[in-house]
This record gives C-alpha cells, structure tokens and sequence, in this order.
C-alpha cells in the first residue's frame, strides 16, 4: 500500500512507535484466530488499547504510534541471529528452541525476527560480483538454443557463443547439435577468428566438458577426449559453481544478445546461410556497437586483447571410434543412421571413427575405406555411390570354391542415384524392393 511505513517493530522514532505492515498484520491475524487482547499485546509488544485502536482500523494508518514496550523476543534477538544460518534460517526451529529457553511469546513474533534476516541472506544470494579480466586472461563459452526461420520454415538452432572477457568481442556459430563434436569444431573456428586465444576459459559444467565435480571444484572429472583438446591447445578450463550460471555472465549476456539482435524477426534462406550472416552481423553491428559495460567498442577494445598465437599445428581431429560389423546391404549402422561400405568388407568387422569436421570417416584393419558427412537426425541412409557400382551379379557354379575374400554376390544396382549423399531410409529400400522385383 503506497505511504505504509516499512519499519521492523518496537523501532523508536521520537516519543512513540510508528507502527509497521507488518505488526498490523499481525495483531489482525492473532484477532482473527480468537486471541484475546490482552495476550496480543503481551507477545507483541505494545499497549492494550493500541491493539483495540488497531482493530478497530479497516487499513493500517500511514503514522500511528503509541508508547514503546519492549516485545518478548528482544532478549533473544542475539540467539536468534547467531543460529539462523545453523538451522537455514527455520523459525520453527529457532521458536521451538526459544521456548526451551524460557521464552513465552509466541511464534509469530519469533517469524517477524526471522523475516529480515532470511531477506538480506536472499539477497546476498542474487548478488553477483562483477569482475573484469585482463587482456588475454578469459574467454566464456556457453550454448544458447533458438528456433529460426530458415527456409520458410520454424527450425530449432543451437548458438555457440564464446565472448573475450576483455574486449567482449563475441564469435558466433549456428549448429544443429551440442555433441562434443560439434563443441570442439566450434572452439577451433572461434581460435581461427580472433587469430588466437585466452589463457583460461570458463564454462558451465555440461557433460562434454565435465563427467563429475564435488560442489567446491577440489574434485573434477573431466571429459577426457575435452581434457586432451585443452591440453593440445594449451588453454586451462574453468568451471562455475553449480546453479550460479551468472559467475559467467558476459557470455549469458552474449547470448541473449545474439537472439534478439541477429537471430529474432530475420528470415534466413537456407541452413547454409546462417554462418555466413551470423559473420557478417559480427562485424558490422556487434563489434561496432558502444558496449554498455565497457563503454567501447568491442573492435576497438579488440586490439588490446593479447591473445596466444595457436596456429603452426594442425587442428585438433576428434576421433571416437565404433566397432561395428558390416551388413549384407553394405551398410554400417551408426546411432540409428547407416552409411554404405565396399561390398567386399560385407560380413567383415569395421572401425566407425567421428572427426571434429563433422564427418565418419570408416577404416578396416587400419585402412580408410568410406567416408561420409555425419548424418543429421535418424534414420537416414548416407550413401556413396561409387560403392554400389562395384557390384555385379555372380551365379554360383557346382565346382565354384568358397570365396576367400567372403565377398558378397549381389546385383548391380539398377535405379538412378540421386546427386546427394544423404537419403532418406525410404528411399533406399525402395532401390532394394526394385532390385527384388528384377530378379
């Protein structure tokens, strides 16, 4: 209510007590639950004919006072504070153990006491310090998740943002996925963009960064295949506290940035073109704009940054090997998605390795037979067409020996192949169903 004063109770100003929301409250709850008058002022504090007054107001008025009594939790104030934190701030807890005291008011004031403190401890709690870092020191990474429109239609795109600490220079990318795959590559073209990188970089403990942490960060699992990444490039990964997100907050800002400047009401033709206009947005309005924090813009602030030079090497391959065994259609199933093979390795052990680039490549005994781009979404049939025109019929003679490479005797594909890699599985097993028909 505008004009209520807001002042703990029994505060002394001048000759009397201005009386908070609160206490009125309070003595209008204690009525309503049958107390008597006089018990209310004993326990809260004030004088017998201040509660009849009260009662009698439909509305706290903006300045009552009445003359000072000492309330019956004054003495224990002290107690009160010192063991809050002990019990997390229970007042039930504490009003249990006050009686054990001696105390005999009643709980709501011992909840009044409380109020305040559990307040200032709640706001502490959502305070964050903000802290700046000097040229070259940090660089934050998180994923942010959007739909766009691409192509006329609503597609959900994932953000990898990574902000330099200092200048708030951002590098952004578009992906479909969060794998690890796809958070390594990331990094890679973020280190190409700046021509360089930080000393440390902070994250917010996603499992492909981190397997497991105690609460302090004493104890830390990491992810191996990411530990050997920030190890080859010889960078430190840092990890926020668990639920305190905000410790990383100029990359949170980044994000949001990022969906509301380039990502909301734009219309983009095809997948293809994100990137490219992601880069373009990049130059020419986030790092030209004034930031708010730094009061500069990032491009300028850009030239100060030290970065550590992290070309001179090749780039990091992911590889996460897969041993799969190759199917009488010659193809080998990876996360439900199949990928086509020679026809001579049917039957045959294979080793399915991913690649940072996005890409399985497959090997047998060390030899790389097959690659393809890493399919998207399930189901999928990845196909190499040159694999199927190896294939020719074979009838089988009486006095025909076992084959010793255990290849397999199929018909040569007869249907036309489509110019892309990626089909859909429907359209595979329509190839196989025409291949039945002409037997």
């Amino acid at each position: 209510m505008d004009g209520l004063l807001h002042s703990p109770p029994n505060r002394q100003h001048g000759e009397g007590e201005m009386i908070s929301f609160d206490l009125w409250t309070e003595i209008h709850a204690r009525a309503r639950r049958g107390e008597a008058k006089q018990k209310i002022a004993r326990e809260v504090g004030v004088d017998r004919k201040t509660v009849r007054r009260l009662l009698t107001q439909e509305r706290p008025m903006r300045y009552q006072r009445t003359v000072s009594r000492p309330a019956l939790v004054s003495p224990y104030l002290a107690y009160i504070q010192g063991r809050v934190t002990e019990v997390d701030y229970n007042a039930s807890r504490i009003f249990q153990e006050l009686k054990a005291q001696g105390y005999a008011g009643g709980y709501e004031m011992v909840k009044l006491a409380v109020r305040p403190l559990r307040a200032e401890r709640d706001r502490l709690a959502e305070a964050t310090l903000r802290f700046e870092t000097a040229p070259g020191h940090q660089a934050q990474v998180d994923w942010g998740s959007t739909w766009a429109t691409i192509g006329g239609q609503r597609v959900r795109v994932q953000l990898f943002v990574m902000v330099l600490g200092y200048s708030r220079r951002l590098y952004v990318e578009c992906t479909r996925d969060q794998t690890l795959g796809s958070l390594l590559a990331c990094h890679q073209h973020a280190f190409d963009w700046f021509n360089g990188l930080t000393e440390e970089i902070l994250y917010d403990n996603p499992k492909t960064v981190v397997l497991k942490r105690d609460w302090e960060g004493r104890v830390i699992e990491w992810h191996p295949q990411f530990w050997d990444f920030a190890r080859y490039y010889g960078f430190t990964p840092r990890l926020c506290r668990p639920y305190r997100a905000q410790t990383k907050g100029k990359v949170e800002s980044g994000i949001k940035y990022v969906k509301h400047s380039f990502v909301l009401g734009r219309q983009f033709p095809a997948w293809e073109a994100l990137n490219p206009m992601a880069q373009e947005w990049v130059l020419t309005v986030a790092d030209q704009r004034l930031h708010g924090t730094i009061f500069r813009k990032p491009a300028e602030a850009f030239r100060e940054e030290q970065l550590r030079p992290h070309h001179g090497r090749p780039p990091y391959r992911l590889s996460s090997v897969l041993c799969r065994k190759v199917a009488t259609d010659c193809l080998v199933t990876v996360e439900t998605n199949r990928y086509s093979v020679p026809p001579a390795y049917v039957g045959r052990t294979v080793e399915v390795h991913w690649i940072a680039e996005g890409a399985i490549e497959i090997y047998h005994q060390g030899t790389l037979i097959a690659t393809h781009p890493q399919a998207h979404g399930q189901h999928q049939v990845c196909v190499d067409p040159v694999h199927y025109q190896a294939l020719r019929r074979r009838s089988p003679e009486p006095s025909a020996s076992p084959d010793p490479e255990g290849s397999l005797a199929l018909t040569a594909w007869t249907g036309p192949f489509p110019e892309v890699a990626i089909r859909p599985l429907a359209c595979y097993e329509a190839l196989i169903a025409q291949e039945v028909d002409h037997d």
